[in-house]
Formats: structure tokens, C-alpha cells, sequence
């Protein structure tokens, strides 16, 4: 801390206000009585200071609160004001890099972390929030921050307070929220346990309640003598007019309705509450919330965490006391507010990674925090930030935006508002379960936050993925007739006529148009194309028998995964399409899907990604078992019509516990010998299928082996008479970060959504399109990461397209719907990587 910077104590105290104002023109009503009862209003409190703090002001006799809704969600907000030590609060035990910066006293060793999973545990204190985290029931954001950082207390603190992308600080986040709240219901709000009231509580024309923590309030507690016989004093006082004048009775109308303030608090008041700072206040909060009086904004700030020197004890003692807070929150709240309740923690900034010579450290950056209740959805989001390639002095680099965590509370529990709020987008971090007072998660924690990410095999990156090539567009619109999934090739077992692995440089032409209900006319092919047993990175590229081949790539397989991919692909002269194999030797499997024909009874209906199944928190939140089959119901919910007969997912699995594949097929039908997506133990793989709808307009989700999570989002869906015909081009590059392709930008990508113009690129005409058909490559991304493609202009949904470990390449079909201005977004969850696209085709409008 520079010598002219001033403490986090001080900071704090310029950043907040009196919890109420001084006397001021204009009628007293309730939030200024509790306001003067949050500047201690008590036993010890003296009939001339009383008088000082509330003379001159009429009270209304009207005190009755209104209770919450049952679907208003409550926010207890806990600031660890000085700067927690994320590091030292989220451990990473396995990372030698921690132990190497933190040596010398200011680590937690190892045999002593709770742990959360292989990379992460908990502080030694912390054994409450471990217990909830094994329920289920916090989240973890990693690198959280704002770029670029102020080390300043005072200065960073009000950027967090505001916590808006634009305008001066001199309103806060919530009490901007405050400002919006219905005038019925306003005034008991917001309150902040303490006796000031910070920045972020104080609105442009409203501001929050500040009550005491400690409790032990006159007129809540009177069964000592004293106190009996001074309230009986001054509740008698303004029993008639006393005939002394206006200022006598006004003054003691004053101080017997504000006793009537603290009576009506009695239940969270009565008695005086003890323990440590976080502990009075959290128990103070949770019987506020009990009393039901309106209140769904509680603010707990405890300090100072700016340990500079001996912070192993110091913060260790603060840890022991959040977390003792937390219990008795929970101890004390009555369980009928339980799914309504969400805590989330907040810091203005981190700790240095490095230790210092006073067994401490210094202002950081990027922080961990928790959001902590029963229908948070558990698990690890966000990016840890690396611990490699420092300096002595270097800071970590945040990857989550800290307005982002208080968009995704203010749209996902506070009832909306959020980009209003904080002034700008943000990536909604997809916290939530379900909404207040839903349906509670009651699994364990998930490590894959909203659109799936989860660790993978990790695998030594593949072969460059190849250049661009030229668009050759068919003629006329097409319809799609969807198929039962029926193999077509195997090389594994002579399927399809070859036996034997593809050796390098090698192409495999195999004949479909004309076989297998397929007609002699189509236009393009709908296949699940698996790379299986590869011996070496490499690369598969599919197009027509005949034509050049394009310098394309649809699968990148890699020893010790099966590899999936659908493949929509123009037959060649006789109905023919090739596979080439890049190096290496590699099975392959085909499994024919549906195509494309000459005509227009039927076309596409493009959607917005949207979310239908995800079995970590629908339903029964089990894994499917070995031989399980789903059976979902696709057509008439959401925006597909009753009339669909098929439609495009992405279909993701996470956390199986053992090989297997899924088989997607319509469902009544006889299960047929296909596959659409593999897995290994621990993987997280996605991809997309077309997939034919029973008649019952369901499909059905087959597992092979072992228990596995399922994640399904609809792209879009074929109807009858639909106007979204496809036409086929021939695979163009449209995109590629590490050249500069179809940006004016090389550099790879990060937390920014990417918009990438299609309209009137690579064959693709300028109007009249819907959606396009494209092959997205992620190309080694430094941290485990998913893709989301979604309209330009939209808002991210919660879906994703592909997922990729750390150093991977990873590909996957994506169907995209388009913009108003004919581009799409690629949104990448953490880290940076390259991103590669290809387009196969596109869908009239």
C-alpha cells in the first residue's frame, strides 16, 4: 500500500453515509424511523440526543409492512471490505505454481484444504460453505475484476459500489435497483446491517435502511426495571397533549412512534445477538427476513481483509467468522424463505499472487467469490486465472467481469433490470436453478456451469487445421426428409464395403445416393460421421467423389477419443462422397441421417438456441444409466409447431463414469444400430444431430454403457410447407482468427462475443437468408471452454455448440440462425482461443 494511499477503514467510511440523513424539511414516514432506529435508538440512548435526531418532523400512525411475494427473491449481499485473499479462500492445492509464489508462511498447505475437486478446495474455516458446496448449493466465479484495475481502495471500491460501465459513482447498483422498485413497497426495500449506509445501497432518489446489528433495541426488549420505566415514560408522553405547545407534543409524538417502530421489529430485535462482526450481522439479517416486512435487500460489510502482514492468522480468523455467519443465517432463517434467499459475496479487489516480506499480501486483482442458496445452481464458473509466466509484481488477469456477476443476480433473482442497472451487456453467468421460490437443485455441486463445460481428456493438440476454399452453390430450393439413423460405413468391421483403418494421405469414396431410400436426385447428405481408434492427430475433410477436394477439415480426431461430427455433404458424380484422412491411421464410421431433395413441402424453421434438456438439474437431476432411454417431447413446445417432423440439437454429454455412446432416434421406432455421439469416462463432448420425430412428436435418447449427464438444445426444426429451403455450397472458410479471415482482427478470441458478418460471403446471397449451416473449429484454447453461435443482435442464450479441453482442437456443425443484419456471434466462456469457420450451406427465409 503506497504511504499516501488511505486504509480500507477510511475508504469505507468516505463511501458511506449516516443511516440517516440529518434533519430535514418534510414529513417523517417509516424509513426514516428505522433509519434514526439504525443510529441507535436504545435504552441508552438519552431523551436530548432522541430529540436532536428526530425534533420538528410529523409521523404518520400507519405501520403495518407488506410481506414479499412468493416468487421475490432476496439478496443478502456480504462485502469483505480491504480485499479478500481469493487464493487463500479458493485454494488451487494442486498447483505447484501457488506453493512456489506463496512460500514462506502465506499458503494454505495442502493436508489442511477442503477439498472441491482435483484443482480446487476450500480455506480450512470455511467448513459451512464445504457443506453447502457438497449440497450443491454455491457457486464459485473465478477471476473475477474489471480491467483496467485500480489498487486504490477508495477508487476501487466506488467502481464496485456503482458497479455500472458508465457514469460517475455517486449512485450504487442497488440503489439503483431501489430506484426501480414499485413506491408501494420501496421504502422497507433495502437495508443495510450497521450503522451507515454505503455507496451501492444509495439510489438517485431512494436510498436503504440502516438497522443495528446487535439488537437489543427500546421498545423491542423492556424487562429489565430501567427499561420498563423508561418506556412506560415516554410512551405515556404522547398519550394526550400535554397543553406545553405544538413542539412539546410533536416531540413526543416522535418518540413514541419511533418505539412503536422497534416494537413492530421486536421478533429480529428483542435480543442482542453476539459472536463476531459477520456473525451479529448475517443473524440480524436472517430474523429481518423472518419479520417479513418487505425487506429483499440485506447488506453485510465486515473489514478490513487488507492483510499486508501476517495474514495467515488474521485471515483465518475472518474466514472462521464469515463462515460461522453463514451458519447461523441458516440456522436462524425459517425454512419457508429458504429457496427465496441468495448471498453472494464481494470485494473490491484480490490479493497479489506472490507473498510479501511481512507474511502477507498486497492490493491484486482477479478474486474468487461465492453465490451462495438453495436454488443456485453449484458448481465452478468463470475462468481461475493462470499462475504462470509472471513477474515478481505481475497481477492475475481477471476473466469475469465483476458486473457481470451482478447482472446474472439482478435478471436471475431480482426480477430483472440488469443491463438498465449496471449500464451496458454483460454475460449472464447462468447461476440459477430455478427461479425464487422454485423448485431447489438438491444435487450435488456441478462443475459445469449453464451451457456444459467439464474436464476432459486432455489430448496434445491436432494437425493445423487446413485453408479456405472456394463456395460451389447447387440450384433451386430443397426440402429435407429426415431418416432413421441407419449405418452405412464402418471400416471397422467391412460395413459399407471397406475393412481396415484409412492409412494417411488416403481417401474413402463409398456410394449413398440411389441406396438405402435415398433418391438418385439428391442434393445433399445428412450424415454423424465418427472418427474412432485414430493412431495420431489428424484430420478428416468430406465432399463429393469427383470434385477437387476442398481445403476444408469436418473432423479432427485424436488417439484415445471416438470423435463425432455431423457432416451435411453434396454427392459427387454417381452419388458418391469421399472422406480423406490427413496422417496417421483412423477408423471411420457413417451413419446416414436424412437429405436434401429437389423441392418445397417442407423446410426449416430457424430458432434461437434454446435450452429443453438438461437431466444435472430437470427432472429427477440423475444421471441416465446404462441402457436408460429418454424420451422427450419436442414437437408443439416452445416456438415448434405441433406439425414438426424433425428437428436440429446439439446434444451435449458430461460426467459419464465409463466409455459409451448415445443414440438419438424418433421415438416408437425400433432403436436402430447407429450412434450419435461418444464418450469417455470423464468427457464432455457435444454434437449436432438431426434427428426425425415419431409420430408422437417425441424423441428418444438411448446410452449405451455407464451413467452419464444429458444436454439438449434446439437449434431449429423442419415443417411442412416451411419457407427455410436448403441450398448447398461447397465447404468455404469464413472465418479464421489466426490469419485474420472474415475479420479485420488477428488475435484470439476471449470473453467478447465475436460478430462475424455472413450475408453476402462465400456464395451466401446478401437477403433472403435464415439461417446457415456452418463446421466451427475451436483451435487450442488456453483453459477449458465452451462455444455458443447465436444471432447478432441477440442476447447470449443458455445453450452451447461445442466444447474443447485446454490445447484441443475441436470441431462441431453448428446451424445458426442470422441477425437483422445477416451476422451470428461466437461467444467463448474462458480463456482465449482461435475460432474457425466453415460454411457447408445456408436456409432461405
Amino acid at each position: 500500500m503506497n504511504d499516501n494511499e488511505i486504509s480500507a477503514a477510511e475508504a469505507r467510511r468516505l463511501l458511506s453515509l449516516p443511516s440517516r440523513r440529518g434533519p430535514c424539511v418534510g414529513r417523517w414516514n417509516r424509513r426514516r424511523f428505522l433509519q434514526a432506529v439504525g443510529l441507535g435508538v436504545g435504552a441508552g440512548l438519552t431523551i436530548t440526543a432522541l430529540g436532536e435526531k428526530l425534533l420538528g418532523h410529523d409521523v404518520p400512525e400507519a405501520w403495518a409492512g407488506s410481506p414479499i411475494a412468493a416468487d421475490d427473491g432476496i439478496l443478502v449481499n456480504i462485502l469483505m471490505y480491504g480485499g479478500n485473499d481469493g487464493l487463500n479462500t479458493v485454494v488451487p492445492y494442486t498447483n505447484a505454481l501457488y506453493y512456489g509464489w506463496r512460500s514462506g508462511g502465506t499458503s494454505i498447505a495442502v493436508d489442511s484444504v477442503l477439498p472441491l475437486d482435483a484443482s480446487f478446495g476450500l480455506h480450512p474455516s470455511l467448513a459451512t460453505v464445504k457443506s453447502l458446496w457438497d449440497s450443491g448449493e454455491v457457486a464459485i466465479v473465478h477471476g473475477v475484476g474489471y480491467r483496467p484495475a485500480d489498487l486504490s481502495h477508495f477508487a476501487s471500491m466506488a467502481i464496485w459500489m456503482n458497479g455500472s460501465f458508465t457514469g460517475r459513482p455517486n449512485t450504487g447498483w442497488l440503489g439503483r435497483w431501489l430506484d426501480g422498485q414499485p413506491a408501494a413497497t420501496a421504502e422497507l426495500a433495502a437495508a443495510s446491517i450497521g450503522t451507515s449506509v454505503p455507496l451501492h445501497l444509495i439510489g438517485a432518489t431512494r436510498r436503504a435502511l440502516g438497522v443495528p446489528q446487535a439488537g437489543g433495541m427500546l421498545g423491542s426488549t423492556t424487562t429489565d426495571d430501567t427499561s420498563v420505566r423508561v418506556y412506560t415514560a415516554l410512551t405515556a408522553m404522547s398519550a394526550s397533549a400535554a397543553g406545553r405547545g405544538l413542539l412539546q407534543d410533536m416531540y413526543a409524538s416522535t418518540v413514541a412512534d419511533t418505539i412503536r417502530v422497534a416494537g413492530e421489529l421486536a421478533p429480529a430485535l428483542s435480543s442482542r445477538v453476539t459472536g463476531g462482526e459477520f456473525t451479529q450481522k448475517l443473524t440480524m439479517a436472517a430474523r429481518l427476513i423472518n419479520r417479513d416486512v418487505g425487506l429483499r435487500v440485506l447488506d453485510v460489510g465486515v473489514g478490513s481483509f487488507d492483510t499486508h502482514h501476517g495474514e495467515r492468522g488474521r485471515h483465518a480468523a475472518l474466514l472462521a467468522d464469515l463462515d460461522a455467519g453463514i451458519q447461523a443465517f441458516f440456522a436462524t432463517l425459517d425454512p419457508s424463505f429458504r429457496s427465496r434467499v441468495t448471498l453472494m459475496t464481494a470485494s473490491e479487489f484480490g490479493r497479489t499472487v506472490q507473498g510479501n516480506n511481512s507474511l502477507g499480501t498486497d492490493h491484486g486483482t482477479a478474486n474468487a467469490h461465492f453465490v451462495i442458496g438453495e436454488n443456485v445452481r453449484g458448481g465452478m464458473y468463470g475462468q481461475p486465472p493462470s499462475l504462470a509466466g509472471l513477474g515478481q509484481w505481475d497481477r492475475l488477469v481477471p476473466a469475469v467481469d465483476f458486473r457481470s456477476m451482478y447482472g446474472t443476480i439482478l435478471d436471475g433473482w431480482m426480477g430483472g433490470g440488469g443491463s438498465t442497472i449496471i449500464g451496458g451487456a454483460f454475460e449472464n453467468l447462468e447461476l440459477f436453478s430455478s427461479p425464487p421460490g422454485g423448485p431447489t437443485s438438491g444435487v450435488a455441486s456441478q462443475p459445469i456451469p449453464g451451457p456444459s463445460i467439464a474436464p476432459v481428456v486432455t489430448i496434445g493438440p491436432a494437425e493445423p487445421l487446413p485453408a479456405s476454399a472456394p463456395a460451389v452453390e447447387t440450384s433451386g430450393s430443397t426440402e429435407y426428409v429426415p431418416l432413421s439413423p441407419r449405418r452405412v460405413v464402418d471400416t471397422r468391421d467391412g460395413s459399407g464395403g471397406r475393412t481396415g483403418a484409412l492409412q494417411p494421405n488416403e481417401p474413402l469414396a463409398f456410394q449413398v445416393a440411389g441406396l438405402y431410400g435415398v433418391p438418385a436426385d439428391a442434393v445433399a447428405i445428412a450424415f454423424n460421421v465418427t472418427a474412432a481408434e485414430a493412431t495420431g492427430p489428424t484430420f478428416l475433410t468430406v465432399w463429393g467423389t469427383g470434385a477437387p477436394r476442398p481445403s476444408t477439415s469436418n473432423l479432427n480426431p485424436v488417439p484415445g477419443l471416438a470423435v463425432p461430427n455431423l457432416v451435411v455433404a453434396r454427392p459427387g458424380a454417381g452419388g458418391s462422397v469421399s472422406i480423406y484422412n490427413l496422417k496417421s491411421t483412423v477408423h471411420v464410421v457413417v451413419d446416414l441421417v436424412g437429405y436434401f431433395r429437389p423441392g418445397s413441402s417442407s423446410g426449416l424453421l430457424a430458432l434461437d438456441p434454446r435450452r429443453v434438456l438438461d437431466t444435472r438439474f430437470d427432472g429427477a437431476r440423475s444421471k441416465v444409466g446404462p441402457g436408460g432411454l429418454v424420451e422427450l417431447l419436442i414437437a408443439g413446445t416452445g416456438a415448434i409447431p405441433a406439425s414438426a417432423t424433425a428437428v436440429a440439437l446439439n446434444v451435449t454429454v458430461t460426467e459419464p463414469d465409463s466409455g459409451s455412446y448415445l443414440l438419438v432416434y424418433p421415438s416408437g421406432e425400433t432403436r436402430p444400430n447407429a450412434s450419435s455421439i461418444n464418450m469417455e469416462r470423464g468427457q464432455t463432448v457435444a454434437n449436432m444431430v438431426i434427428a426425425k420425430l415419431g409420430t408422437n412428436g417425441m424423441i428418444s435418447i438411448y446410452n449405451l454403457a455407464g451413467n452419464t449427464h444429458i444436454v439438449v438444445d434446439v437449434l431449429g426444426c423442419f415443417v411442412p410447407a416451411g419457407s427455410g429451403h436448403f441450398v448447398a455450397l461447397g465447404p468455404a472458410r469464413v472465418l479464421d482468427t489466426r490469419d485474420g479471415t472474415g475479420t479485420l482482427i488477428t488475435r484470439r478470441v476471449g470473453q467478447v462475443p465475436l460478430s462475424l458478418s455472413v450475408s453476402g460471403t462465400a456464395g451466401i446471397p446478401s437477403t433472403g437468408v435464415a439461417a446457415v449451416l456452418l463446421n466451427v473449429t475451436a483451435v487450442e484454447p488456453s483453459a477449458d471452454t465452451f462455444i455458443t453461435v447465436f444471432p447478432g443482435g441477440a442476447a447470449l442464450p443458455n445453450a452451447s455448440n461445442l466444447n474443447a479441453t485446454a490445447g484441443q482442437i475441436v470441431p462441431n456443425m453448428v446451424l445458426a440462425r442470422l441477425g437483422p443484419d445477416g451476422d451470428v456471434q461466437l461467444f467463448n466462456f474462458a480463456g482465449d482461443v482461435d475460432l474457425v469457420v466453415d460454411v457447408f450451406g445456408y436456409f432461405t427465409s
